[in-house]
Order: structure tokens, then sequence, then C-alpha cells
């Protein structure tokens, strides 16, 4: 059983905590409200687009003034780099770069040891240079989709750096298909930049993901992956993509059952990435309605367990606040509510209570 009333009681407390964490009158929001590392208190970009989306799910932004919303949203843009070595027009956070253009001994000492096994051994360790373009293109996407929620768009268009699908699909193929979680990732953003930047590789990106499905477990990879919880994580990446293409999903009735066969684990993402490939397959099909139902009561209740009544927000993980932001330590990983888990956990009671059939009056579901 649901209490509804619970439920919209909590997300009525969110609205209060979200704006606790914001800095003054500014677009600027903290990840926290204890135990923010230096990196944390001056990341903005995504934080803020955390803020957003947050705001527009609870019914906030229908709150704010037009000059307040276009403010917000000069605000986001604000971050377009025209000249930037990441790629033209792209969202730059100058913390991130910052962080990991510094130089640690430590970092250089890994970052030589992986480029010695790529070369060597033929592995595909991220470099750290590989990985502050990966973070780079997760903040533009993740800005743009924002912007694209509330009826906006970025102020300059991204060139697509992909001249002809050969060279899209060569680099898809160059990601590391054996985690699909990460490769999935930068598949979501092609799927976005091609819809909201008009390229067009549309039938291209669906043609990928029609290559690599696995018809054993509906899910996406080139390499199964040893961990379950990878398989689940990974098709939940290409069905945001696919979701932007407004494509099916490939396989649902094989995802629901290797869903419904393995648990995910009790953190932010994990929860949240299993209810939205449930929800996203119930959408398509009525198999095993039931057992799915189950599930999401049972996710509604792993996400309450991450409810901190007296922050009045959730926490990334159980008794812990999310520390990281792509490879960023923003935290101190206190026992305390945080932006990213509280984003993910309001989304995932969203779903999973829109899955049983429990109208969401006022709030409402994004799209990733």
């Amino acid at each position: 059983m649901i209490d509804n009333k619970e439920i919209f009681s909590i997300l009525d407390n969110v609205k209060i905590f979200i704006k606790s964490l914001r800095n003054n009158n500014t677009y600027t929001f903290e990840p926290v409200k204890k135990g923010a590392t230096k990196y944390g208190q001056n990341l903005t970009l995504g934080f803020s687009s955390y803020a957003m989306k947050i705001y527009y799910m609870l019914g906030i932004w229908e709150d704010l003034s037009q000059h307040e919303q276009n403010e917000w949203i000069n605000y986001i843009n604000s971050f377009q780099k025209q000249d930037s070595k990441f790629g033209k027009n792209f969202y730059v956070d100058s913390t991130i770069v910052n962080y990991y253009e510094k130089f640690q001994t430590k970092n250089e000492i890994k970052n030589l040891s992986k480029l010695l096994l790529n070369t060597f051994l033929g592995k595909n360790y991220d470099l750290k240079s590989k990985k502050l373009l990966k973070a780079i293109n997760a903040d533009t996407k993740q800005a743009i989709s924002t912007l694209y929620e509330v009826g906006s768009k970025n102020s300059h268009q991204i060139p697509n750096k992909f001249s002809n699908e050969l060279n899209l699909i060569s680099y898809l193929d160059s990601l590391d298909w054996s985690k699909p979680w990460s490769a999935g990732a930068q598949f979501s953003s092609m799927c976005v930049y091609s819809v909201t930047q008009n390229y067009n590789n549309e039938e291209s990106l669906v043609k990928y993901a029609t290559d690599i499905v696995d018809s054993d477990t509906g899910s996406y990879f080139k390499f199964k992956p040893q961990e379950n919880r990878e398989v689940i994580n990974g098709a939940m990446k290409i069905i945001t993509g696919l979701d932007w293409l407004n494509h099916e999903i490939h396989y649902p009735k094989k995802l629901i059952d290797y869903c419904l066969a393995n648990e995910p684990l009790n953190e932010g993402c994990d929860i949240v990435d299993y209810i939205y490939v449930l929800y996203k397959c119930s959408e398509e099909t009525t198999y095993k309605k039931n057992q799915i139902d189950e599930k999401m009561v049972e996710g509604i209740n792993k996400i309450k367990n991450l409810y901190l009544f007296n922050d009045l927000g959730f926490s990334y993980f159980e008794n812990k606040s999310q520390d990281y932001y792509y490879g960023v330590p923003i935290t101190n990983g206190l026992k305390t509510a945080d932006i990213h888990g509280t984003l993910l956990c309001c989304w995932g009671l969203m779903m999973a209570m829109k899955t049983v059939g429990v109208e969401l009056e006022n709030f409402k579901i994004i799209k990733p």
C-alpha cells in the first residue's frame, strides 16, 4: 500500500529544502546544507540545472515571475563558450576544468599507468582528459535538456562535430560498451543533440541501438557486463535517448523479466534507474503489470529510506550525501540531504506513483 498523502507531503517539503539551498537571490545552489567541499561550493552550472528541474517537477517554476524565469534561463546559457577547446558553444563550468587540470602527482601516476595499459595491453581505461571531456559533455547535455523541459533552449546552436553517419558510428564504436552505463550516457547525449540542435541523426542512432540490443536481457551492450546493475543502468541510459527520439524500446518484456529478477542497490541512481526502466516498459506493454506495481511500491519504500525528515530532502546514499559530481569531490559525505539525491528521488517517486495509477496533481515527470 502507498500512503499518497504521506508522499505528497514529502514532495511539498522538498520545496522548502530546495529553496534553502539557493544562494541569496542568485540562481546558484549549494549541493548540500552542510559538508560541501570548496569545489562543491564553487560549482554552479550543474546544481543550477538540477534545481531548475526540481522547481519544474514540483510546480515551483510556474510560481516564478516571467522575469525570474528569463533571468535563470539566461544564467544557464551564460555558461556557453563560443570559443572552447571542448567544443564550440559547449557549456563549461570553470570549476570542473580547474579540478581536472590541477596537477596532482598521484593522479598523474594513475593517468600514466592507464595510458601504458591502453597502449600495450589493449585496455580502454578513461584517461583524465577523456573524463574531463565526458564531464563537459554531460553538463552540456544536462543544461540543454533542462532548458527544453521548461520550454526554452540554448542561446547558440552547438555545431555537429560528426560530418557524416560514418563519423558518428565510429565515435559510438570507440566507447567501452562493456560498461553501458557510461557508454549509454554518451549515446543519450547524441540523441538529445540530434533532436534539439537539428542534426537529424535520429535514423542512424536508432539503427545503432538496434544493432547492440541484447535479445536475452533486453538491454543494450556489445559485451555483457559482469554486474547485473550495469545491465539495468545501461539500459536506462539508452532508453532515455530513445525517449528523445520518440522510438519504442526493442524488447520491453525481456527487460521487465530481467528487472523483476534483479533487485537494485539502495542508492539514488540504482533505485531510480530501475524504476525508470520499468516505468518506460510499462508504457508500452501490460506484461506482468501486477508484479511491476509491486516493485514500484517496494521502490517507493526504498526511496523513503533515503528521506531525511530533519533536512526535508533526500540523500543520494542511505545515511550519506552524494560526494562526487562527474569525478569532482563536492561534499564530505555526511548524513545530510543533497541536491542530486533529491532530484533523483522526487523523479523516482513520481514515476512509481504514476505507474501504479496515482494522479500526480500539480507534479510533473521530467524527460532526462
